[in-house]
């Protein structure tokens, strides 16, 4: 399990569905610039991305669609948009607590930054399993989701970090190239972490690679 399988395999899954994927893509753009859709949008996105996922590598026998955006945005859109808020204010937590400590005249309060400056890198992990667990565990409460993808992220650190570095060096190499690659990057970015969520749970047993049919 290592973050160069969980490239090939996004790289290979979005060649294969490229068409699907650059709709699904576009279409998660123009329902993200109202920001207040941009959760419902980005659940629905992952879940055409599971569809996808199950049908290339669980070979089920029913082809991932269009509709299937539509779908995740109507099962998973309010729960999505409450997992966006409950990250937002752990972001906004972690950063106050940051600054809060790191300009406190005491000096063991100072030394506070450090371990918290940990924590803000175990909650930057643990985005990447966030929207993926939201649609693997569809019934689990949101703060359950939350817990899991940081005891994710700090269980597999070295496979979480190395995650980290390579979506880091995607993102800024999406944000040079800019242009037509916009068009694809939303929806790499959604497989990258939904099949790094599937390694994770191979590793754990609780999926078993399905054999290709004969």
């Amino acid at each position: 399990m290592t973050a160069w399988d969980c490239l090939t395999t996004t790289v290979r899954l979005v060649w294969r569905r490229l068409g699907l994927l650059l709709a699904a893509n576009v279409l998660w753009i123009a329902l993200s610039l109202p920001i207040v859709t941009w959760p419902a949008a980005t659940a629905g996105l992952f879940y055409l991305i599971s569809r996808v996922v199950k049908e290339e590598l669980d070979f089920e026998p029913r082809s991932a669609r269009a509709s299937d955006f539509w779908e995740g945005v109507r099962q998973y859109g309010w729960r999505g948009s409450l997992l966006a808020l409950i990250d937002l204010l752990a972001l906004l937590i972690i950063v106050v607590a940051l600054r809060f400590y790191s300009q406190s005249p005491t000096e063991w309060l100072r030394w506070l930054v450090g371990p918290i400056g940990l924590i803000g890198l175990a909650w930057a992990g643990a985005q990447l399993y966030l929207c993926p667990l939201l649609i693997q565990r569809p019934g689990r409460p949101i703060w359950e989701l939350a817990r899991e993808a940081f005891l994710i992220a700090i269980s597999y650190w070295l496979y979480t970090l190395s995650l980290l570095v390579t979506a880091t060096v995607l993102a800024a190499g999406a944000a040079l190239l800019a242009g037509p690659v916009l068009l694809i990057f939303f929806a790499l970015l959604a497989m990258f972490e939904t099949v790094a969520l599937r390694l994770v749970l191979i590793q754990m047993g609780e999926i078993v690679p399905v054999r290709p049919p004969k």
